[in-house]
C-alpha cells in the first residue's frame, strides 16, 4: 500500500549554517530542544512580529501540533505562509502539506504542488514526498507513476524512510520503474531499518519484498543496500 508523509517538517534542521542567527533564535532553539516549548514561543513570537522568518516557520509550526501554546489552525497557517512567502523552506514544505491535507486551510491541490515544488527544488525531501504522492494518486495533476518514482527516489535518496518503502514497492510492482525485485528488497529494508514499526509489521513488508527471491537473491539485495547505504545514496543503481 503507498503510503506518504502527512506531518509537518521538523524545521531546526532545515535552516541554513550560513544563516544569522539571533541570540533569541539561539535560545529558542535550545529551548525547543529541550522540550521546552513554552519557554521557545515567548521567545519566538517577537523574533515572527519583528519579520523573521525562521521565527514565523516554528511559530506557525508550534501552533500547528500545540506546543508551547494551544494548537491554532488559523494562527499556524498565518505564521507558516508568511516564512514560507519569505522563502524559507521548511515553512513551504509545510505549507504544501497543510494544503495537501487540509490541514488548517481548505484543501487546494494547486497550492500545494505550488508550494511543496518551492521546497522540493530546495532538497527538502517531505516536500518531495508529497510531490511524487500527488502524481501518484493523481491529485490536482494527471497521474503519472513515472513523474511520482522520480520525486519518490529523490526523497528516498536523502535517507527519507517512508519514501524509501514507497520506491521498494514501486519496483516490486513496476510503478514508474521497470520491475526489479532486488532493488525493491533493497530499498524497502533500507526504510524498515529506521521507521518506526513493530516487528510483526517489518516482517510483514520485509516478506513481501521478499516474495519470489531466492536466498542467493537476498544476498545480492543486501550487498546492494550497504553499497548504498556506505555511498550515503550515491550508489544505489
Amino acid at each position: 500500500m503507498f503510503s506518504r508523509m502527512k506531518t509537518l517538517v521538523i524545521l531546526l534542521a532545515l535552516f541554513s549554517a550560513g544563516a544569522a542567527r539571533s541570540d533569541d533564535f539561539d535560545a529558542a532553539s535550545g529551548a525547543m530542544k529541550k522540550g521546552d516549548y513554552a519557554a521557545a514561543f515567548k521567545l519566538l513570537k517577537p523574533l515572527a512580529e519583528k519579520g523573521d522568518a525562521r521565527a514565523q516557520a516554528e511559530l506557525g509550526a508550534l501552533y500547528t501540533v500545540g506546543r508551547g501554546a494551544p494548537a491554532d489552525p488559523k494562527e499556524a497557517l498565518k505564521w507558516t505562509k508568511l516564512a514560507a512567502e519569505h522563502g524559507n523552506a521548511g515553512a513551504q514544505a509545510n505549507l504544501g502539506t497543510m494544503y495537501l491535507e487540509g490541514q488548517g486551510a481548505t484543501r487546494d491541490y494547486k497550492e500545494a504542488m505550488k508550494w511543496s515544488l518551492l521546497a522540493a527544488e530546495q532538497g527538502v525531501a517531505a516536500a518531495q514526498a508529497n510531490i511524487a504522492s500527488m502524481y501518484y494518486d493523481g491529485s490536482g495533476v494527471t497521474q503519472d507513476y513515472k513523474e511520482s518514482a522520480k520525486w519518490m527516489r529523490l526523497a528516498a535518496e536523502q535517507g527519507d524512510p517512508e519514501s524509501q518503502i514507497n520506491l521498494g514497492t514501486m519496483y516490486v510492482v513496476g510503478q514508474g520503474v521497470e520491475r526489479d525485485p532486488l532493488r525493491a528488497y533493497m530499498w524497502t529494508n533500507i526504510g524498515l531499518e529506521s521507521l518506526p514499526m513493530s516487528l510483526s509489521e517489518k516482517k510483514a513488508v520485509q516478506d513481501m519484498s521478499a516474495k519470489n527471491l531466492s536466498p542467493e537473491d537476498i544476498m545480492k539485495a543486501q550487498a546492494m543496500a550497504k553499497a548504498c547505504k556506505e555511498s550515503k545514496f550515491k550508489n544505489c543503481g
